[in-house]
């Protein structure tokens, strides 16, 4: 049996759950902050606005998530404190203005889109159809006219998915950083929805 609930539904083992996915998901990503993913867990356990993210509940576990961002906000909000309690003072500011610049600025959306900030399944329930199902419920049930996500261009098989999906292209964007940790570059995409 599955269903999909905001992380506030939660409870605090689905909760930890739903970091764990996150953390494994993201991890290579936020790598240069630090490779150890309890640290990662402890970063962001309390960043996440847990009206925004959701999870996928296999058999009562999270084995699935996913953020959404409005025109207004974005499903992560990070403490300047924490990052320099867990990193160490000078590291710590530095890692949190890094991560901010990446997690923390509205996208330039309309009130009527929605963007799919993170989605990420737990490694052992991958090409399960699970992101595909998160992806449909937010299309099915928000009633948003358009969903945009990001992916870097070496993610095909995520492309993939979302071509599948109904996605499309509508740009590119170069970061340097990202290149140069071999992601290639970010692709923005967009999926109209029926309501259009």
């Amino acid at each position: 049996m599955h269903e999909i609930k905001k992380l506030s539904e939660l409870n605090e083992e689905q909760q930890n759950q739903f970091m764990s996915v996150f953390v494994e998901g993201f991890h290579h990503v936020f790598s240069s902050i630090s490779k150890d993913k309890e640290k990662l867990h402890k970063l962001f356990k309390f960043s996440f606005d847990y009206d925004r993210a959701y999870a996928f509940l296999q058999d009562g576990e999270a084995v699935g998530i996913l953020g959404l961002s409005d025109y207004q906000a974005r499903p992560i909000r990070l403490s300047k404190e924490v990052f320099m309690e867990i990193i160490g003072g000078v590291a710590g500011k530095i890692a949190y203005k890094q991560v901010c610049k990446a997690l923390e600025k509205p996208h330039s959306i309309q009130p009527y889109e929605i963007y799919i900030d993170y989605i990420a399944t737990k490694p052992e329930c991958r090409s399960k159809g699970i992101g595909t199902q998160l992806i449909e419920f937010v299309r099915d049930t928000l009633g948003y006219r358009h969903l945009e996500l990001e992916v870097f261009s070496k993610n095909t098989r995520a492309i993939e998915l979302y071509k599948r999906l109904g996605f499309r292209e509508i740009a590119e964007k170069k970061d340097f950083m990202m290149m140069l940790n071999g992601f290639g570059k970010r692709i923005i995409m967009r999926l109209d929805t029926a309501t259009t």
